[in-house]
């Protein structure tokens, strides 16, 4: 019964909306899009695609300076905290890659002071690098991966 009540109900809009006289009375919407030639730039002006990756390298260039730039305030500023404090000030400062790089280093030095201890060995040790990633900054995503702790 409600079925057919939608049915019907949705019969009556429709028709009224889509009416023969209103359809044809009605401006082009904006929806209907009208099929255009596509318009090629006919000037003698071409695009240049090696200054484009000029431009381009140029913005990359700029963009590392902006990043060592950015790490070495961070790292001034964080220089004679504790690792908690690091950790926290890191975080508080939306610094992801910082946090992610100083967790990646913690981790490292772990694994190293237990190859010097003899805890684990060297072909252990060796496995466990390759296992750690490490990516270059510009595929880094700005997200933080949360992971243990590890204290030193």
């Amino acid at each position: 019964m409600k079925k057919i009540l939608i049915l019907l109900i949705s019969s009556l809009v429709c028709g009224s909306a889509y009416s023969a006289d209103d359809l044809f009375k009605k401006p082009q919407s904006f929806l209907i899009l009208k099929k255009e030639e596509p318009q090629y730039e006919k000037s003698g002006d071409r695009f240049d695609f090696f200054e484009s990756f000029k431009q381009q390298e140029q913005d990359r260039i700029n963009q590392r300076h902006y990043n060592l730039e950015k790490q070495h305030e961070i790292q001034a500023n964080t220089s004679n905290m504790s690792p908690h404090d690091k950790s926290q000030y890191l975080l508080e400062h939306r610094h992801f890659d910082a946090l992610n790089a100083y967790g990646q280093e913690q981790q490292f030095n772990l694994m190293q002071k237990a190859r010097n201890k003899g805890v684990i060995s060297e072909q252990d040790y060796q496995q466990k690098i390759l296992q750690q990633p490490s990516f270059p900054s510009e595929q880094r995503s700005n997200q933080l991966r949360l992971s243990i702790p590890i204290g030193e």
